[in-house]
């Protein structure tokens, strides 16, 4: 039988498909690589922030949403709780992008929160206590099951405490406090203990303490710094409120 010579048409049309197989099997090995991390495919700011929430998902086992990219670094959030702006670091080296997160500071925040209650509320009677992880990133190795005073003892985060006692013998509470974390190994980057009124410690809400902070709506603050050349809290210092506050 002889066989049928190819048209020019079909010719064309051979090379097209050709050519669209290679570009879709192109554009899935990018997103394959992109996502291990392979930065020469990362093109596009879109291709980075895939790649960091691929990266948290492999990690932690649960599903993260990027936001933006700053300084070098992705903001994303796990999409069971967007109020957690987790920082993924960005570091490129030998072809290949490797990242670091503060994802762990976030997984032990409830935890170390609670702890901490129990060291302030003898001094400063009913209280609130909250955790703020700071945005870079932890030792790579560190994951979920990290131990909670593993992490607690890195100063990688900024402890504040609100409460309704007496603002007599602040400097003297202050220092009994500071001494505790100094014995239990919590070595916060900074503390902060401010003196409100109990209609405001009643509503507190954690997204409000910036505002607290501020517009100086509290009666007093005191706080200090952790120096790790002296290995122990140094700065103390003592702000008044707002003259006008809960008149």
């Amino acid at each position: 039988m002889k066989k049928r010579r190819i048209s020019q048409n079909e010719e064309a049309i051979r090379g097209i498909l050709i050519i669209i197989v290679f570009i879709v099997g192109l554009v899935f090995l990018r997103d394959m690589l992109v996502k291990r991390g392979v930065s020469i495919f990362m093109l596009t700011r879109k291709d980075y922030m895939n790649a960091a929430e691929y990266y948290m998902q492999q990690k932690y086992g649960e599903k993260f949403e990027s936001e933006y990219i700053y300084d070098g670094s992705v903001y994303v959030h796990p999409k069971s709780n967007p109020y957690r702006h987790v920082v993924v670091d960005v570091e490129n080296k030998d072809g290949m992008t490797y990242f670091h997160d503060n994802y762990v500071g976030y997984l032990k925040k409830a935890e170390l929160e609670k702890y901490i209650y129990e060291l302030a509320k003898p001094i400063y009677g009913e209280c609130k206590v909250f955790i703020e992880p700071h945005g870079f990133g932890l030792d790579d190795n560190w994951n979920k099951d990290t131990d909670m005073k593993m992490y607690a003892e890195k100063g990688n985060y900024t402890t504040e405490i609100m409460t309704i006692d007496d603002a007599s013998n602040i400097e003297k509470k202050f220092k009994i406090l500071l001494d505790k974390f100094e014995d239990e190994k919590l070595l916060s980057n900074a503390i902060l203990v401010t003196y409100i009124a109990e209609n405001d410690f009643k509503n507190l809400r954690e997204q409000y303490i910036d505002y607290i902070h501020n517009s100086e709506k509290f009666f007093y603050r005191i706080d200090a710094v952790y120096d790790n050349v002296e290995k122990r809290f140094t700065d103390i210092d003592i702000l008044k409120g707002n003259e006008d506050y809960a008149n």
